[in-house]
């Protein structure tokens, strides 16, 4: 038996109007057609290097993010022999084609076309994708002008831990909650939450809304059912501000930096790497949910 491999996923929300899901089909692939690399930190970019046409029968679209090293040319070259700045006779022999990008590593992803859920894989042979470095890759190319002359604003959001928010709540002393939701999908909410909600958006001419709750002096928030339940949207169409206390003094946190997560390993020997990535999606391994 191999030794086990990582292999982790974090999940985006992709969401525009109307909801359709060949109308999602068809933004991925012309999200693809731009062939774009968008710079996700520092010298690392990355682009979105294949998308299957044809979804499965589960509604998925697949598709593979390629993220490399962009070498700038025109800066400052170094001569580590030398331990000074290269000449320019030695940088002259530098012969890398401008397509040709290194140290690259490449990452599965699945799109629900009914859900618009898009599950990325963000640990691959010793290389990470984060779910804010996915999150800038489908949000830069979703604002290119084109896209949202077809498709409208399209809002990307990171699928946030339902177990961070518990961490909030668990906090001693809850001072303030602040709870932010961006234009909701009428799937996500009962009848009458959401028609509050998109009337209210609408009418404003605002694409979020906050909802702000403040303890009483000397007291601290009690998250009731309808705290959470709210807050439950947000972790997929937003996100949960607290502040508050704890044993060692003030506190201020947010499910932002908190992404939800699926981790498991595999055998390489018995399963490849899409095999073991696609075992992490609903339905598959349901226990993984952090």
């Amino acid at each position: 038996m191999a030794r086990k491999i990582k292999i982790s996923s974090a999940v985006l929300n992709l969401r525009t109007h109307p909801h359709n899901p060949k109308l999602y089909a068809a933004l991925m692939q012309d999200l693809f057609n731009q062939k774009r690399a968008v710079k996700l930190h520092g010298d690392r970019f990355g682009m979105i290097s294949l998308v299957h046409t044809k979804a499965t029968e589960g509604g998925y679209i697949s598709g593979v993010i390629t993220t490399f090293v962009k070498v700038e040319f025109d800066g400052r070259w170094f001569d580590a022999s030398g331990m000074q700045d290269a000449t320019a006779a030695q940088v002259a022999k530098v012969q890398i084609p401008a397509h040709l990008h290194p140290n690259a590593a490449s990452f599965y992803f699945e799109f629900n076309i009914n859900t618009h859920r898009l599950y990325v894989q963000t640990y691959s042979e010793g290389k990470s994708l984060s779910a804010k470095q996915a999150q800038t890759l489908f949000d830069t190319l979703a604002d290119a002008d084109a896209i949202k002359k077809a498709y409208g604003n399209i809002h990307v959001t990171v699928v946030q831990s339902r177990q961070g928010l518990e961490e909030l709540f668990a906090l001693p002393v809850i001072k303030e909650i602040q709870i932010t939701i961006y234009k909701p999908n009428p799937d996500i909410f009962a009848d009458d939450f959401e028609g509050q909600i998109e009337a209210a958006l609408a009418q404003a001419n605002s694409q979020r809304m906050t909802i702000g709750f403040e303890a009483e002096p000397g007291q601290s928030i009690n998250p009731t059912a309808e705290i959470r339940e709210v807050c439950e949207v947000a972790l997929e169409n937003g996100d949960v501000y607290v502040r508050g206390r704890d044993d060692k003094g003030a506190v201020r946190k947010s499910t932002e930096r908190m992404p939800a997560e699926f981790h498991d390993k595999y055998d390489p020997d018995e399963m490849g790497e899409l095999s073991a990535f696609r075992r992490l999606l609903p339905g598959w391994a349901a226990n993984l949910w952090q």
